[in-house]
């Protein structure tokens, strides 16, 4: 059985890469589709949100992006305020637990990363081909 693995999208083109290939392959384990850690502190939630949906074509896409907010408890409140709906989060276990009831409060969720292979879009040239290539090697289990 194929592992789940991750896509990091640092970019509305490789949300789009990530977005178009899932479709058209149709994998049977879907990966997921993440943002780098704590890309919400320099590129902003409110920019990651546009991108990812901006790539998107069905409602449902948006749905499987992730957003990694490392340990920084001030990533998710203001995400949670421009309308992330799946978080990552690294922090201490106190502030881990706090985290968790306000995601859970707002209707959001918190999800488990680095659990398989990881895809890092970010020095692709052909995002595409590389989306590809890394979903062929993950069906057969070579990643």
């Amino acid at each position: 059985m194929p592992k789940q693995g991750e896509i990091i999208c640092h970019s509305r083109p490789h949300f789009e890469a990530a977005f178009s290939t899932i479709r058209e392959r149709k994998p049977t384990i879907m990966p997921i589709i993440r943002t780098p850690p704590d890309a919400a502190a320099y590129a902003g939630a409110l920019y990651l949100k546009s991108a990812a949906s901006c790539a998107q074509t069905s409602p449902t896409d948006m749905e499987l992006v992730v957003l990694d907010c490392g340990d920084d408890p001030s990533l998710v409140l203001g995400a949670l305020r421009v309308g992330w709906s799946i978080f990552a989060f690294s922090g201490s276990p106190m502030v881990h637990d706090k985290i968790t009831q306000l995601i859970t409060k707002s209707g959001a969720r918190l999800v488990q990363i680095n659990k398989g292979p990881v895809l890092d879009l970010q020095a692709a040239a052909n995002p595409i081909k590389c989306c590809h290539n890394w979903l062929d090697r993950l069906d057969r289990g070579q990643t």
